[in-house]
């Protein structure tokens, strides 16, 4: 793996293990990293997304753009489902933190816009992963992500051509 690539992976583990923050209080990391095929927040993000929410509280003139990624195999609707089921899910943990829906806007960006502009296995875990950017409140052109456990959430989950009956709930998270 070439160093460069060590290198911003390293910052944004020590952007989020350290709890840095912009000088108006902002925290910078803003990376969520899965691992294949998985969608759930892993452990140790609590923190980071706990500080992302406070931060949104604070500020209730912002938004975020919470962006899902994905790479690996398979087709590019599976890398797009990925995106938006990983960048859903980091939603739902910004909200248990305290966040404002109305202030969380959700997109998938399936395999498209890497952080790196490499393809292989020792590269891909980066690749999978959830953005957090800020943007003014007022700029932020989609309607908000419907109710979890709604018909449209599970729309969004599992896409428009899903014959089956949809569950009345959304599927449970991971224990604790």
């Amino acid at each position: 793996m070439p160093h460069q690539t060590l290198n911003l992976l390293a910052r944004e583990q020590d952007l989020r293990t350290s709890g840095a923050r912009a000088a108006d209080g902002r925290p910078l990391a803003q990376q969520v990293f899965f691992e294949p095929d998985d969608w759930l927040v892993p452990d140790g993000y609590e923190e980071m997304l706990a500080a992302h929410a406070t931060y949104l509280q604070a500020h209730p003139e912002l938004a975020v753009v919470v962006s899902g990624h994905s790479y690996g195999t398979g087709s590019h609707r599976f890398f797009w489902l990925m995106g938006e089921r990983r960048a859903l899910a980091v939603r739902a943990a910004l909200l248990k933190a305290g966040a404002d829906p109305e202030q969380l806007l959700v997109q998938s960006q399936g395999a498209a816009r890497p952080l790196i502009e490499m393809a292989g296995d020792d590269v891909g875990r980066y690749r999978r992963r959830v953005s957090i950017d800020y943007l003014a409140r007022d700029a932020m052109t989609a309607a908000p992500v419907p109710p979890d456990g709604s018909a449209q959430w599970w729309r969004s989950v599992l896409g428009t051509v899903h014959k089956d009956k949809l569950p009345d709930h959304p599927p449970a998270s991971r224990a604790s």
